[in-house]
């Protein structure tokens, strides 16, 4: 895991099950074998206008510096005031 800008977190994790059907995640054996296997993701936790935290998390990236290159552009975002609160309604949006 490597970590960008000093905030978020960047990760690699597959949808490989084990034998009760659990999903393996971040913990696939491939992950640390194979270097095509899995997806790189981003999670990084940001405020909410009820001045709780949330986790945000975007994944599906094909390569390391994609998904840090998505997580720096999320940063700018919310550095030049966008609301990335996934709950915000329109109206909100909007009155903001």
């Amino acid at each position: 895991m490597r970590t960008s800008v000093g905030r978020g977190r960047i990760y690699r994790r597959c949808g490989c099950r084990d034998p009760q059907h659990h999903q393996l995640g971040t913990r696939c054996p491939h992950l640390t074998t194979d270097s095509q296997h899995g997806t790189w993701n981003f999670a990084v936790d940001v405020p909410t206008p009820d001045r709780h935290r949330t986790t945000v998390r975007r994944g599906g990236f094909s390569t390391q510096d994609a998904a840090e290159q998505a997580l720096g552009r999320f940063l700018e975002g919310e550095a030049g005031g966008y609301n990335a609160d996934p709950s915000q309604t329109v109206t909100a949006y909007l009155d903001t």
